[in-house]
């Protein structure tokens, strides 16, 4: 029979922090991923009249707001307290379902790019498909 073990949070958190820096995950790299990744956003002819449309010159903080989303799903740093869904939900005159496999080709593509290790591109290419079947399943039903 196994033993079960309760783990603290301040425990599970140095789990996570060490996983994160075992696959070179850190702040440095949340902000350069968010800050390529929208670049590209931007300049893509699909996404980027969206994007525009919906965030217009407030670019600032969208990225800041992405970079706290990003840090506490991989660093479970507790900085996000946004709600995405509502977010969205309020620009989907402009939102399109086939605009979700553009923006992860985009996602993947730099995570190819730029990530630092295969462990990270995964960890986080695979939230991003969860992420983007969720956002579509909810916004698109």
């Amino acid at each position: 029979m196994s033993e079960i073990v309760i783990r603290t949070a301040s425990a599970r958190q140095g789990d996570i922090a060490r996983r994160a820096e075992a696959m070179g995950v850190d702040d440095v790299f949340i902000s350069d991923l968010v800050e390529t990744f929208y670049a590209r956003v931007q300049a893509n002819e699909t996404l980027g009249p969206v994007f525009e449309a919906a965030i217009g010159d407030e670019w600032t903080p969208h990225l800041h707001t992405m970079k706290q989303f990003w840090s506490s799903i991989a660093l479970n740093a507790g900085t996000y307290g946004g709600r995405p869904i509502p977010a969205h939900h309020k620009h989907l005159d402009k939102i399109k379902s086939e605009h979700f496999s553009i923006w992860l080709a985009l996602f993947a593509q730099t995570l190819h790019d730029i990530a630092p290790s295969p462990e990270a591109a995964a960890f986080f290419l695979e939230r991003a498909e969860r992420i983007g079947e969720n956002f579509q399943s909810i916004l698109f039903k």
